[in-house]
């Protein structure tokens, strides 16, 4: 099966860099700029305290070969953010030698920022 088959849920990248901007508390304005692209998003592991008053949960997003990903980008999906963890990786079919999709560690942290 062709990954282009299975990797086909739209999304939204947001990426993030720092900017010579100040904001009025003297921190430094992030400029972000949003790529629209399909992705494929699996949960890989979830975690929450006894008490129930912290929860985690990890994701793997599968993109197409090429895409744009780095470590603090996030991804917006299904009215969600999920939080680029680490720097993604360019996986390689071993056989052909190229690059078939890139995976990145995500961590779900909330509501779509585009949605609030």
């Amino acid at each position: 099966m062709s990954l282009s088959r299975i990797i086909n849920r739209p999304c939204t990248i947001i990426h993030r860099s720092s900017s010579s901007s100040i904001d009025e508390l003297g921190n430094a304005v992030e400029d972000t700029t949003e790529t629209f692209t399909v992705c494929e998003l699996q949960q890989r592991n979830r975690m929450e305290t006894p008490q129930g008053d912290w929860s985690s949960a990890e994701w793997v997003g599968f993109f197409p070969a090429g895409t744009e990903l780095d470590a603090g980008d996030a991804v917006e999906l299904d009215d969600f953010t999920y939080e680029v963890i680490g720097a993604p990786w360019p996986a390689r079919n071993p056989r052909t030698q190229v690059e078939s999709h890139v995976e990145a560690t995500l961590n779900l942290t909330g509501p779509s920022e585009l949605e609030s």
